[in-house]
């Protein structure tokens, strides 16, 4: 009979161990995500009865370490403190006894911590000499909302101690205000109950998947046990997503659409700007530009050149002026003395509203260096504002430039005078710029020139042959 009884002993023992160990894997939460959370309800007041096994359980995922506290002292406890010891391989989510005593009973805490966050939970234990007369709640679902078609969960334990009677056993069951019949009879709706540490504490969960509205209303549990019961309510209300409006959206799409738009766009105005841009402005230029005529001026160009530099002036420029582009030109040579320049083309200068000039090695005595360059643009600047520059040679690049009494250098002095540069290989680029920096030409104005200017061969050829007839006859 002796050995019965220890037999007995040792299979209530590996049950119960056998319990704890699957308690954290049972009845979890529906939910996704890898976040740090509990995965079942967490119990605020356990019970046991003294000498019985007894488990606390801290059931959660998504973290890196779980500490136990009791009373605020760190586990592991002395003896005189708490005789509860960590369940390893439940992952530190149970500590547990197989022996409680009075000297138990306190206030344990889980910390759950992870890398950034951190959860904490306290039960509070309550041993009892013997079974209680009435059942003591250690967990009961709060009011609920819950959207319709999700499912919906409430749970009810509580803890009675172990009946021994064999027609007596301890239970809880849900109900339906106002329903007839047993919630059982629909096939989405399911209660499920459940016992630990050897039916001392038990419940029963509610499940009902995809929420109709006829499931709302008021739920009861109640909780027996031979000779008592209670009953605790709970309300289950429709849950109503809300979709907020952001009072201040970004379309990150569309946002990217007209960012790649504008990107487009000013990539396209470049290439058509390097392709088309100087002709268009050229043109703008002679058909919008205002017509320079009341000004008291003769000329519309003075064209400034050494001798050296003639062929090029006279041969090229100032016949391309005037007959293509129809602008009255008058040529000026530059006296070979930098210092004569503003005496003897100051009149000239006055009488024409532009001034071109050609600038080149040979105009400053092949002396090409910036204190010459500088000299030579001051005395051309001093002529009149509206000054174009061109050079047959690129300018020299000097770090250490010689400045003037201002402060002023060739580079300085460049950035207020149009500069061109003359390139056989790239002549229409170069009367583009040209023209741009000349007075407006209106196309009309160019016909009605160049159709005086045939009748005046024509007339001349007349008048020649009548002349020749007279001298036949």
């Amino acid at each position: 009979m002796a050995v019965f009884g220890s037999l007995c002993l040792i299979f209530l023992v590996l049950r119960s161990v056998v319990t704890i160990e699957d308690y954290c894997s049972l009845n979890t939460y529906s939910t996704n995500g890898t976040f740090m959370q509990f995965t079942k309800e967490p119990n605020v007041e356990e019970f046991a009865i003294a000498g019985k096994f007894k488990g606390l359980h801290c059931c959660a995922k998504g973290y890196r370490s779980i500490e136990w506290y009791k009373d605020g002292k760190p586990y592991p406890w002395p003896l005189m403190v708490s005789q509860l010891i960590l369940y390893p391989e439940s992952a530190n989510q149970t500590v547990y006894t197989q022996s409680v005593t009075e000297a138990d009973a306190g206030n344990y805490t889980c910390l759950l911590r992870n890398d950034s966050v951190v959860h904490s939970h306290t039960i509070q234990l309550k041993v009892f000499e013997k079974i209680p007369d009435d059942p003591k709640i250690t967990y009961v679902s709060k009011d609920h909302q819950v959207p319709l078609g999700q499912q919906l969960r409430l749970f009810c334990e509580a803890f009675a101690g172990r009946v021994d009677l064999p027609d007596a056993h301890n239970e809880v069951v849900w109900r339906k205000l106002g329903y007839n019949g047993t919630l059982d009879d629909e096939p989405r709706v399911r209660q499920e109950k459940i016992s630990r540490e050897d039916g001392q504490t038990f419940g029963t969960y509610l499940i009902i998947d995809s929420v109709r509205r006829e499931d709302f209303g008021e739920y009861v549990c109640k909780i027996s046990k031979p000779g008592k019961s209670i009953e605790q309510r709970v309300y289950v209300d429709e849950k109503i997503e809300v979709e907020y409006l952001n009072p201040n959206p970004v379309p990150v799409a569309k946002l990217l659409l007209c960012l790649s738009a504008l990107i487009f766009l000013c990539l396209a105005v470049v290439i058509l700007n390097l392709q088309y841009g100087l002709p268009l402005r050229v043109r703008f230029k002679d058909t919008f530009g205002v017509v320079e005529e009341a000004d008291g001026k003769t000329n519309d160009v003075l064209l400034l050149y050494s001798s050296k530099d003639s062929e090029l002036a006279l041969g090229v420029l100032l016949p391309t002026l005037e007959s293509r582009y129809n602008y009255k030109c008058v040529p000026g040579e530059l006296p070979s003395s930098i210092n004569y320049w503003f005496a003897e083309l100051q009149n000239d200068a006055l009488k024409s509203r532009r001034i071109v000039a050609l600038l080149s090695p040979p105009v400053l005595n092949d002396n090409w260096t910036s204190a010459a360059i500088y000299q030579a643009m001051k005395q051309l600047q001093a002529l009149g504002p509206k000054l174009t520059i061109i050079t047959l040679k690129e300018f020299p690049r000097c770090e250490n430039e010689t400045k003037n009494s201002h402060g002023e250098t060739l580079t300085i002095l460049l950035r207020t005078i149009n500069v061109i540069h003359w390139e056989r290989t790239k002549e229409e680029k170069f009367w583009l710029n040209l023209r741009l920096r000349l007075p407006p030409k209106r196309r009309n104005e160019r016909l009605v020139e160049c159709r005086n200017q045939t009748q005046g061969i024509n007339s001349s050829r007349l008048s020649s042959d009548s002349e020749e007839s007279f001298d036949f006859v």
